[in-house]
């Protein structure tokens, strides 16, 4: 990967079996495991069997899967291969293997996967990725064959979205086109040939990209296209960073930074997510009209998969930690808040923030397009929490976890203790057969009214860089850095054309009001005149608040608590017009 000269190379630890998360994101990921890995084989490869005239045992699925599982099959092997590595479990990687071998099985001698781009583009990721995390090599000989056959035979009108088009898929159904790239560049840079490279230089969606190559001056709006197909047209942007990772040009991770940036300013509401309605959106105050009325607010699995990878390419690529303050709201308030994904193909697809009441819903249809994303946010989870680094090591998010990992000749474990965000300090435990010198990198999010680091309650000085608070020292074996991360409430504005429509925020989790006959929360007054501490009084260690003035006896205002613990079908209000009270 190039780096650029003035940063701190990082490396990924997440897929090493090397990062052990605990607590709520550990039984997300224990139960995504039992979920995926409970698929059967027979099942899952039903269709393709059938369909290419083989003995087909098993049951058919539903839904998006009643035909064939193509719309979901890569996403699935990649997300098992992912999930494998980063629990370090034999039996997942082999089920991903057991998929590409029996999938591979369904293919004539042509290598026609008789798949249309949107199937393909995830074929080939699961293809990379058992490849990558399985270490299982057949797995790119298939890529080849079938990249080999799609080169003569797929259409390569490569029209740009427009907004009567807003996927690409006119006039020879090339949906999204412009995601392919991605994983034909990483097929090669795995050992593939390179063909792979060559074919996928052939999916760059310059037309699009080149908006990106500079933001705007400031008080200027970005020129760039919108009413596209929002989760598509940021998923893109990986694209963009896999043509950075193979030839080292800087165009493409300029792109893929001012891309972030865009995102996040003028796209994103507080936990992350975007594209209400699958929209992209001009940047005059859409996003804040869109919490009147929608109830598909954001795709948030899939919107949250390209967000994870964007973000962790950006923080190896750049050494800088403000690339991880999207991917912690997500995994705090997006995929973090989203009910998993049942055993029968029930499946979270959007999220909804609508103003008044909202709820959160299946998708109507079984294993629809956010199943296979869904496995691959959480397989991903463990990757955004550490980052190596030749002098040490990252803390990219506070959660209850451990790393341990080879440096300076010996092991060492470092271990977090915290019941962040209901707390507010984190214990770092530094473990080693012996004193280690080394470096501790802590990000300071975004969030943080004053991160501060004590040792044995002595204070330690760490300069900034990169946005890391950087510890220099050697480590003796028991060492505990405290962190205190500085969380404090916080109002969101959703854009800045409506101020004073907010979400509220304790540190990077968004807080949901109950919404079950109880009345809205607003101050009366403009968001730059209150103080949103006064109006709410913490209740419990769970993140709970109640508002200091609860209303009329007969319809109180709901409390508030992290959106994470709102269960489905109970209604809630992520946003409020602060300074308007909407009573009818």
């Amino acid at each position: 990967m190039h780096v650029t000269s003035d940063s701190t190379q990082l490396r990924e630890l997440g897929y090493t079996g090397q990062v052990r998360l605990r607590g709520p994101l550990a039984e997300r990921v224990a139960d995504a495991a039992a979920t995926y890995g409970g698929l059967a084989i027979d099942d899952v490869l039903k269709g393709f069997r059938r369909e290419a005239g083989l003995p087909a045992p098993g049951a058919d699925m539903a839904g998006w899967a009643s035909r064939t599982t193509e719309a979901t099959f890569g996403q699935w092997a990649s997300g098992l291969a992912r999930l494998g590595a980063a629990l370090d479990d034999d039996s997942l990687r082999q089920r991903a293997v057991d998929l590409v071998d029996g999938w591979a099985a369904t293919l004539p001698d042509s290598g026609d996967a008789r798949m249309r781009s949107y199937g393909l583009e995830k074929v080939f990721c699961g293809l990379v990725d058992t490849a990558v995390h399985t270490g299982y090599q057949d797995s790119l000989r298939v890529l080849e064959r079938v990249a080999d056959r799609a080169a003569e035979t797929l259409d390569r009108s490569r029209r740009p979205a427009t907004p009567t088009d807003r996927d690409g898929r006119q006039p020879a159904g090339l949906l999204e086109w412009y995601t392919l790239a991605e994983n034909l560049y990483y097929g090669h840079l795995a050992g593939g040939d390179a063909a792979l490279a060559d074919f996928a230089r052939i999916w760059h969606y310059d037309a699009y990209w080149d908006h990106f190559e500079r933001t705007p001056a400031p008080g200027q709006a970005w020129d760039v296209p919108v009413w596209l197909h929002a989760y598509s047209h940021v998923n893109t942007f990986a694209s963009a960073a896999a043509a950075h990772a193979v030839t080292g040009d800087d165009r493409y991770l300029r792109i893929l930074r001012n891309a972030h940036d865009w995102v996040t300013i003028t796209q994103s509401y507080a936990t992350g997510g975007y594209g209400p309605g699958e929209w992209s959106l001009p940047d005059d105050g859409s996003l804040g009209r869109a919490l009147e009325w929608r109830t598909d607010t954001a795709e948030i699995t899939c919107g949250s998969w390209a967000a994870f990878k964007i973000a962790t390419y950006l923080v190896t690529a750049t050494g800088q930690a403000r690339y991880l303050d999207w991917a912690e709201r997500i995994v705090h308030s997006g995929i973090g808040a989203t009910p998993p994904v049942r055993p029968d193909g029930r499946t979270p697809y959007y999220a909804d923030y609508r103003l008044g009441t909202a709820t959160k819903l299946p998708h109507w249809d079984a294993w629809p397009c956010c199943s296979g994303t869904y496995l691959q946010n959480v397989a991903h989870l463990a990757d955004l929490v550490y980052f190596a680094a030749d002098d040490g090591l990252a803390i990219g998010l506070f959660v209850p976890s451990q790393v341990a990992f080879a440096y300076g000749g010996r092991q060492v474990t470092v271990r977090q203790e915290t019941t962040f965000p209901s707390a507010d300090d984190v214990r770092l435990r530094v473990s080693a057969e012996s004193p280690v010198e080394m470096t501790l990198r802590v990000r300071v999010p975004d969030w943080s009214t004053g991160l501060s680091l004590t040792i044995a309650g002595r204070d330690i000085p760490a300069p900034v860089h990169d946005g890391w608070a950087v510890i220099r020292r050697t480590w003796i074996p028991g060492d505990e850095l405290t962190v205190t991360a500085g969380a404090r409430l916080r109002a969101l504005p959703v854009d800045r054309f409506h101020p004073h429509r907010v979400a509220l925020a304790h540190g990077p989790v968004v807080l949901a009001q109950e919404a079950d006959f109880s009345a809205p929360f607003a101050a009366g007054a403009p968001l730059e005149v209150i103080d949103i501490e006064r109006l709410l009084v913490r209740r419990d260690d769970t993140l709970t608040f109640q508002p200091a003035y609860r209303g009329a006896t007969e319809q109180p205002i709901g409390s508030f608590r992290p959106l994470a613990l709102v269960p489905e079908r109970r209604p809630y209000r992520v946003y409020h017009d602060l300074d308007a009270p909407r009573l009818i």
